[in-house]
């Protein structure tokens, strides 16, 4: 009997220890997406505050050991091997393959993130909220084997100095000193022969009537500047936007330039850091229709300034009640014009070319003669420059 009831308890634990195994099994959830990388061309849908945003990528990984778990990398994406490819080396493109863009939230070229799934089918689902150093944000997406749609919003920077601020461009009076929209600050030891200090050469080079308005009008590049810049909006959730004519072609109204093209986060007081987003900056200019290949003119400057593509342009600013002064300092330009500016005009063949090119402009021929020797003295100038800003006044 004892030997029967042993018996009878082992094949109702067997059985039992079976049955849940087996109901395990047939429970056991699977995440059904893996591991992707989602582009703008491989089915990302992205929007950022509830407009598209180009140039980014997506990588989706599962979670080895939970189902319901993944991590998305988010980055952006910008083929830099075409526009390097023929100045640099196989081994100094690797080093700038990863990555080669700004990032989908201003001031991370990464971001990490891990997210909670809800697995229907052959879909997973996720929400929540996160943060970065510069900014709060939630998320809301959906994603399969061959597709992502996925939706930042309520993005905000943590540093809302300038955030919701409408600056417009100081106007021009040539009667008061202070009344300039462009801020021009040129210190160097050596001037220009028979005309003084640099500065003054260029802000009078600036304020002269040498660009053709219709047929018979000219206006200073200064007083041309207020017809095409009106004012500029740094939102609240990191974007910058412009009103502008694009005056060169063609426009005669005013229109504000696509969010998601320029990011910005602030770093101090004195200065923020500026994301711009190439392929944004292309196709805005692809819509445009430009005769001139203004694409290869980009993709020229990205293949210099590649770094502040991705790690932001520091660009200085100061900040009143009613003003406000940005502008590019000392220490990011005066190293790229002697980098690249000193080299060119050392070369008496390439001044020569541009003297030429000026006389046969009937807008700056009479000027040719008084350009040239500011044209050779200039690597001299920046060589002995000890400061030099370059920027835009505004009021609020």
């Amino acid at each position: 009997m004892k030997k029967n009831l042993f018996y009878y308890l082992f094949t109702v634990i067997c059985s039992v220890t079976l049955f849940a195994s087996c109901s395990d099994d047939d429970e056991k959830v699977v995440n059904p997406v893996p591991q992707t990388t989602f582009t703008g061309e491989n089915g990302l849908q992205l929007t950022y505050n509830g407009a598209p945003m180009l140039g980014k990528k997506v990588t989706f990984t599962p979670d080895a050991t939970n189902a319901q778990k993944a991590t998305l990398r988010l980055e952006g994406e910008f083929d830099l091997n075409g526009i390097l490819g023929k100045a640099k080396s196989a081994a100094a493109r690797e080093e700038v393959s990863m990555p080669t863009a700004p990032g989908v939230l201003p001031g991370s070229s990464v971001v990490t993130l891990p997210v909670d799934l809800t697995i229907n089918g052959d879909q997973c689902s996720f929400a929540g909220t996160s943060e970065t150093d510069y900014c709060t944000f939630s998320y809301k997406g959906e994603v399969s084997a061959g597709a992502m749609e996925l939706a930042l919003s309520e993005v905000k920077l943590k540093n809302a100095k300038l955030a919701g601020m409408t600056w417009k461009l100081k106007p021009y009076n040539q009667e008061v000193e202070e009344q300039d929209p462009v801020r021009l600050v040129w210190e160097s030891e050596k001037g220009i022969p028979l005309f003084g200090s640099f500065e003054m050469v260029l802000k009078i080079a600036l304020r002269m009537p040498l660009i053709a308005v219709g047929a018979e009008n000219k206006v200073s590049a200064t007083d041309m500047l207020g017809t095409v810049l009106q004012d500029v909006t740094f939102m609240e959730d990191g974007n910058i936007v412009a009103t502008y004519k694009d005056a060169a072609n063609g426009g005669t109204e005013w229109t504000k330039s696509p969010v998601n093209l320029a990011q910005y986060v602030v770093e101090n007081d004195n200065q923020i850091k500026v994301f711009l987003n190439p392929a944004a900056i292309i196709a805005a200019v692809n819509n445009a229709g430009r005769a001139v290949d203004i694409q290869t003119v980009i993709q020229q400057a990205i293949q210099m300034l590649y770094p502040m593509l991705v790690n932001g342009v520091p660009v200085a600013f100061e900040q009143t009640e009613d003003a406000l002064s940005v502008y590019l300092n000392t220490e990011l330009l005066l190293p790229l014009l002697k980098t690249l500016v000193v080299p060119l005009l050392s070369d008496e063949e390439v001044v020569a070319m541009l003297v030429e090119l000026m006389k046969k402009d009937p807008d700056f021929g009479d000027m040719a003669g008084l350009a040239e020797p500011m044209l050779k003295a200039f690597p001299e100038i920046i060589e002995s420059t000890t400061k030099v800003e370059i920027g835009l006044n505004f009021v609020k």
